[in-house]
């Protein structure tokens, strides 16, 4: 049976609004009537017999996807556990792993809100220091580098006992949306002998991983993104090098002290969910078997990719502004990000912010993740195999008038 070609037309196969422009896929993803199905099934399962469903039926399944999701990623599915989403994944490590007083972790100014938190309360709860990376993009992947190794460098040149105890980087980045040079940062932390943590939140579906030839310590990363699993799923991977030293948040009858963190003998079980609706979690597969008989995740990646692309340089064109990328075009993945020609207003960033979200999503039925960084205004759309060139033309529209609105105000 022929596929048909990527576009509008595959809108019929999501439960989207008919005349809803969904041009920001990143934020939380759709999924298929084909994996609904499934959701259907299984809510019926759990209900008929719930003890029989919670004890025993769905340890299989949970299993099985386990197995999907690991073989797409390359590794070893005992060194991955389902969670709720990558904030979820994030906290499980941060609030797990031993940090002393003193100890630091090298981040940057462009992680994502809740994990930018998270380490924040770190430097609370468990007295650890953050060493930011200032990252302004457009960048060269090479000099994200640079500055992380100077960083590096410059602290453990410093006078005292505690050096970094961890490197926490985007494999792509929220705000701006853009690809990080994750293989070779988790390469150079290698070299200084500093655990990294990869927060992948954007990445499966949306770009390759090899997580054996990565080999990173910790990664995380959300299903219902870009792998049109249900909201929240996600997977969260962890070398055998720490599963000693890892649980969940939520602490439960599998709970084991570990001295030795490569002691993962309870890993996985203490990972089970509890008694939640775990169907998202079982949804993998089905999602999976979706994307293969549609072409497979090579296909889908050159289209949204190629989608993005165009449709940055078209909206760019439109605005008479630039896409954010570099020499080497190693930032633009699914996500494109245009810059806004907003210049004659006297609202505040947080007004803007607000005014281009809340208007464009009940007065234009769209959404536009409009952000500032390097003191430009941004905006964030991306490619996905129902949204063609027309729906950027028509986002470029909306934003045009949208400007106009706002600096008349």
């Amino acid at each position: 049976m022929a596929v048909k070609p990527f576009g509008k037309q595959f809108r019929a196969d999501f439960p989207l609004e008919d005349e809803y422009i969904p041009i920001s896929h990143g934020a939380h993803g759709s999924y298929p009537a084909a994996v609904q199905a499934y959701v259907d099934e299984y809510n019926r399962r759990a209900e008929k017999h719930p003890d029989r469903w919670h004890r025993f039926d769905f340890r299989p399944l949970l299993q099985e996807n386990l197995e999907r999701a690991a073989a797409l990623i390359k590794c070893d599915p005992k060194d991955i556990v389902f969670v709720a989403n990558s904030s979820t994944g994030v906290n499980n490590i941060l609030r797990s792993f031993p940090f002393e007083e003193g100890d630091k972790i090298l981040c940057y100014q462009t992680t994502y809100i809740n994990c930018d938190k998270t380490l924040d309360f770190l430097t609370h709860y468990k007295k650890v220091e953050l060493v930011r990376v200032e990252l302004n993009y457009p960048l060269e992947d090479d000099e994200v580098i640079r500055l992380t190794k100077e960083a590096i460098e410059r602290e453990h040149a410093k006078d005292s006992s505690k050096k970094i105890r961890l490197g926490f980087f985007d494999a792509i980045s929220s705000l701006p949306g853009v690809c990080m040079p994750y293989q070779a940062l988790t390469k150079l932390f290698r070299e200084y002998d500093i655990p990294s943590f990869v927060d992948g939140a954007h990445a499966i579906g949306h770009i390759e991983l090899n997580l054996a030839e990565l080999d990173p310590d910790f990664f995380v990363s959300n299903c219902h993104k870009w792998l049109f699993t249900p909201r929240g799923c996600a997977i969260l991977y962890v070398s055998k090098r720490y599963q000693g030293w890892i649980h969940p948040t939520a602490i439960q009858y599998a709970y084991q002290h570990h001295d030795n963190p490569m002691d993962g003998s309870s890993f996985n079980e203490e990972h089970v969910p509890g008694v939640i609706n775990l169907t998202s979690y079982l949804c993998v597969g089905p999602a999976l078997d979706y994307r293969e008989s549609i072409g497979g995740e090579e296909v889908i990646r050159k289209y949204n990719h190629e989608l993005a692309v165009q449709g940055g340089e078209l909206v760019a064109n439109m605005l008479g502004t630039q896409v954010m990328e570099n020499s080497t075009k190693t930032l633009t993945a699914n996500m494109v990000n245009i810059e806004l020609p907003i210049k004659n207003t006297t609202k505040t960033d947080q007004e803007i912010t607000s005014f281009f979200m809340k208007k464009s999503i009940y007065e234009y039925n769209t959404i536009l993740v409009v952000y500032k960084h390097n003191s430009k205004w941004w905006v964030r759309l991306c490619g996905q195999i129902y949204v063609d060139l027309d729906d950027f033309k028509a986002t470029g529209e909306i934003i045009l008038k949208m400007i106009k609105e706002l600096e008349q105000a």
